[in-house]
């Protein structure tokens, strides 16, 4: 391994380290919390509150995602260029309109929504409201993430997790369904949101108008972003959707419980994207080479989580018996798909920066729009024939295309990955856990102990051979 190699990952790994601990809160709702739930509520409860999530993900990706995101992609240009003011003004007057659209969605969809999946109006109104505090959130993190204060990231996601249960279990004893889970995120995140405001020293003037040239250039770049990332979520919840408006809620509460659940360890993931982004663009708008930097960062990404994932690949029974009730049996079919879709989805959006870049985010969306609509047959197909099996298996091909297809997209000015190194990596790492696998197949012992081993034993060996597998 290099000297410039050695560097790079010493300060890709101080970059997440710093905002690791948060990610560890943010597992928590996955492996303590949405188990809570499940053995709390009854399934077709437990379903109302993950299609409840899902609507409120897709609200925010279309009106404030794309938002923040243009916040954070454009705040080192428009700092140098001394109209950082002018960049915040433009972006809050286009919250504004964004989140008066949300609510006017309301009135038109109450009564569809109800009708087609089960969520009554005082459910949808819950939902809706949750987009103001979410999203104000997401435009404060953002201010973290730019500002690098992760320690004031991280105790606000720990106060919101703490608020959060303790209000839903006060509160359900009063209104014993997914409402209460509803209202108790509304007050735990506006009283997180207030928390923040207070804590750092927002001194950014706004004014009254919008600076056309910024809104133009925010727009062409976070606009497709609209579309892209309603694709991408499409391709995620589709099961769901299709199992609750048949009614079967058992299966929709398996395919969103096993999501979750595989999803445990999304949090250390998007850590990279989270991380390395604003690095990522200075580097960019500073003209600074930084190959070697984006396909060092994409090659740890790989030594890291392939062995989190082939955990939930090969021990996906022993997972399920210890942590779900014994109804959400069938999770334990569908959690390899799923955990494999997950990894291969953050992979995708790690190795999509390119797009973003360079202002040619319309590419991303292109592919995501052709294989969104494949999904929806593949969905069809396969459910019909193999049920909530059928889910995990659309799944996981699906986002086996997307990512496939983006490598292959491109040309010359989007070259900032070294595909040979990061293959190299990838198959080494992924040998390297069936070795693992092997040798401990035949091994009795209880459940626990045999994951706790496996994790060790392949961990163990890829620290070994680290500087072969990175270098």
């Amino acid at each position: 391994m290099d000297e410039r190699t050695a560097k790079n990952y010493s300060l890709i790994m101080r970059n997440i380290f710093d905002y690791l601990p948060s990610r560890i809160l943010i597992i928590l709702n996955s492996i303590i919390i949405i188990p809570i739930f499940a053995h709390i509520l009854d399934t077709k409860q437990m379903s109302i509150f993950l299609i409840a999530t899902q609507m409120l993900n897709i609200m925010l990706t279309c009106t404030f995602d794309w938002i923040t995101k243009a916040v954070l992609r454009f705040h080192e240009k428009y700092r140098f260029q001394g109209m950082i003011d002018a960049l915040f003004s433009t972006v809050f007057w286009i919250s504004i309109i964004a989140y008066a659209l949300i609510f006017i969605s309301y009135f038109i969809f109450k009564d569809v929504i109800s009708a087609k999946f089960a969520i009554n109006n005082l459910t949808f109104l819950l939902t809706i409201f949750l987009v103001i505090p979410c999203s104000i959130r997401q435009f404060l993190y953002q201010i973290l993430r730019i500002r690098n204060q992760a320690k004031l990231y991280t105790l606000s996601i720990l106060l919101y997790q703490f608020s959060f249960i303790a209000l839903f279990l006060c509160i359900y004893q009063l209104l014993p369904n997914a409402s209460a889970i509803l209202i108790a995120m509304n007050i735990a995140i506006f009283a997180i949101d207030i928390y923040i405001i207070r804590s750092i020293k927002f001194n950014y003037k706004l004014s009254v108008s919008i600076d056309k040239a910024i809104a133009f250039e925010v727009l062409k770049y976070a606009l497709p972003l609209i579309f892209t990332n309603t694709c991408y979520w499409y391709v995620l919840n589709i099961a769901k959707f299709l199992f609750q408006q048949e009614q079967d809620y058992l299966n929709t509460a398996i395919a969103g419980t096993a999501w979750i659940l595989s999803s445990s360890i999304t949090p250390f993931m998007t850590v990279f994207m989270f991380a390395s982004f604003p690095i990522i663009v200075k580097k960019f708008e500073l003209k600074k080479r930084f190959k070697q930097y984006y396909t060092n960062m994409l090659q740890l990404y790989c030594f890291i989580f392939i062995p989190m994932v082939s955990i939930f690949c090969f021990y996906s029974k022993e997972i399920t018996a210890i942590v779900l009730p014994e109804k959400y049996a069938p999770v334990a079919y569908i959690l390899p798909f799923f955990a494999l879709a997950g990894f291969l989805h953050e992979l995708m959006k790690l190795i999509n920066i390119k797009y973003h870049l360079k202002i040619k985010t319309y590419v991303e969306m292109l592919i995501a729009g052709f294989i969104a609509i494949s999904a929806y047959f593949l969905n069809i197909g396969l459910i019909g024939k193999y049920a909530v099996i059928g889910a995990g298996i659309a799944l996981f091909a699906t986002e086996l295309a997307l990512i496939l297809v983006n490598i292959f997209t491109g040309d010359k000015n989007l070259d900032y990955i070294n595909y040979k190194n990061l293959s190299k990596t990838f198959i080494c790492v992924c040998l390297l856990g069936l070795a693992s696998f092997w040798v401990l197949n035949g091994l009795n012992c209880s459940s626990l102990v045999k994951v706790i081993l496996y994790s060790c034993l392949y961990v163990l060996t890829c620290t070994v051979l680290r500087k072969r597998i990175l270098s």
